[in-house]
């Protein structure tokens, strides 16, 4: 880091101050572009009301697109680039499954007696249940498996 300042420039706080806002201001656009696109998703626990109009929607995204300009922009004029994407999709898939199977494990009847006794015509069923979601996370991470063996093997 350059510790003199140039005519025209931020000290090095300043510019990290505006490299992380403009990083914050992104995330939430792109926050904002999963609501307007939650209609598309094929979640059974929807969380939005689809209130807008198409057209609203692009008016919306024309926006988004042009506030992302203005952050470049911004980055720009002190002589600033975002920052190279640093973690690896396969490492944020694997961690929410790895979450997403702790979840399904706390399903079983052993645990679900924390919240009353689990009748005893229900725990077969429970346990196929959680049989069935286990088998799907683990049938996703020999996917993902899969897909880092032929990157190493290609790549």
């Amino acid at each position: 880091m350059k510790s003199t300042r140039e005519p025209g420039e931020l000290n090095n706080s300043q510019q990290r101050r505006l490299r992380v806002t403009c990083q914050y201001i992104d995330k939430l656009l792109g926050d904002t572009e999963r609501v307007l696109h939650s209609t598309a998703s094929q979640s059974p626990f929807p969380r939005y009301v689809a209130d807008l109009t198409p057209a609203q929607t692009r008016v919306i995204e024309d926006h988004i697109r042009r506030l992302r300009a203005q952050l470049l922009r911004a980055l720009a004029w002190q002589h600033m680039r975002p920052n190279p994407p640093d973690i690896p999709a396969t490492q944020v898939v694997r961690t929410n499954l790895a979450f997403i199977d702790i979840a399904i494990e706390e399903l079983k009847p052993r645990y679900m007696g924390g919240y009353g006794a689990v009748p005893q015509d229900v725990v077969a069923e429970l346990n196929g249940i959680v049989s069935e979601l286990h088998s799907l996370v683990e049938s996703a991470e020999r996917c993902l498996d899969e897909g880092s063996g032929a990157t190493l093997r290609h790549g």
